[in-house]
This record gives structure tokens, C-alpha cells and sequence, in this order.
């Protein structure tokens, strides 16, 4: 988590806020530059690159693989608005099961606990080859709503499966092209000084 923030300015902070002759002074991480970066960033930046995060891939990883440099780490979760780099991040398959036991008790009970009752408004039409099929799209309901609603034209989304797409969600992210990195560490050098 160090590392993360080793890119961030370091101002000098008043903690009791007093504004007194004698205030105590620490000295803290600049967090608020992040807005100012990341607005620097995409006005600069043209090219951005989707990417599909693989089971597993640590963005440390990914940097070095993609930029040749862990260092560009930061650029990954500044672009992508991640704010905490471990639950901004998609949990590999362990870590993601055992988060569920710790939450719901087990896995077992996730798969049963009820997160939402859905009504169909829209089942999936499929097109011709050329186009995409039309995905199927629901609306929350109540549970009352639910029990008055015909078999074929309701769902129950259980907590694991609204879990785990969250963690799958998080896997669609995007990467500055490689071309663009090193100016984006130049307007970072800047802006920190």
C-alpha cells in the first residue's frame, strides 16, 4: 500500500486544526492533487486501451508487464478511479471466497441469502449474425410484487451472484497507451512540485 502512495506530494498538516501559535504539525499525503491529476490526465491522454483483468493478475503485475515498470502501477488505479488498490481491485478466486464466508457466514448461505426480487421486463432477443442479441433486462420489485408475478417472468438475484458480478465488473478497466505513459509521469513530476 506504500507503494501507492509514494507517487502522491507530501504537505504539512495542522491534525488539531486550531490554527493556533502552537499547532501540531504531521506531515500527511497530498490526496486532493489526485483530482487535479487525473483531470490533467484526461485532457492529455487520448488513447486509452480497454483491458480485462485475468484471474490472479496483481496491478503491480500488470504494469510491469504492460509498461515494463511497477512504477506505473498508480497510473492503473489514478485512470481507472480505483481509490482502494485491494477492494478496487477484483479479488482473485480465494480471496473473493474467503471474503463471502467472512460477510455471509459461508458460501452456502451467500448462494441462498436473497439481494434483490427482479421481474423480467425484457427477456433476451436474439438477432441475426450481424447484430448483438438484445440482452434481457429486469426491474427490482418487492416481495409481494414478486409472489403475484408469473413464474416465467421472475428471478431472484441471491447475494452471491450480485457479489460476484460486482468482483467481475471490476475486471473491465482501462490502460493509458504505452506511447503516453512517460508524459503522464512528466505532468505528474509537475503538478507535484
Amino acid at each position: 500500500m506504500s507503494e501507492f502512495f509514494s507517487n502522491y506530494p507530501k504537505i504539512v498538516y495542522d491534525i488539531k486544526g486550531t490554527n493556533s501559535t502552537n499547532p501540531n504539525y504531521t506531515v500527511a499525503i497530498n490526496l486532493m492533487i489526485r483530482n487535479k491529476l487525473r483531470d490533467a490526465v484526461e485532457k492529455d491522454v487520448i488513447t486509452y486501451y480497454p483491458y480485462i483483468v485475468p484471474e490472479g493478475m496483481r496491478p503491480d503485475v500488470l504494469s510491469y508487464q504492460y509498461y515494463g515498470d511497477v512504477a506505473y502501477t498508480w497510473t492503473i488505479f489514478l485512470v481507472n478511479n480505483i481509490l482502494d488498490p485491494y477492494w478496487g481491485w477484483p479479488l482473485n478466486y480465494k480471496d473473493f471466497r474467503g471474503y463471502m464466508i467472512t460477510k455471509y457466514g459461508s458460501i452456502e448461505k451467500s448462494q441462498i441469502t436473497v439481494h434483490r426480487y427482479e421481474q423480467i421486463a425484457r427477456s433476451r432477443v436474439e438477432q441475426s449474425r450481424v447484430q448483438d442479441p438484445v440482452p434481457e433486462y429486469k426491474i427490482e420489485i418487492d416481495y409481494e410484487t414478486y409472489t403475484n408475478t408469473n413464474i416465467e417472468e421472475r428471478d431472484i438475484l441471491y447475494k452471491f451472484e450480485w457479489e460476484r458480478d460486482l468482483n467481475d465488473n471490476k475486471r473491465e478497466i482501462q490502460l493509458i497507451d504505452r506511447s503516453y505513459i512517460s508524459n503522464v509521469l512528466d505532468e505528474a513530476r509537475r503538478l507535484f512540485r
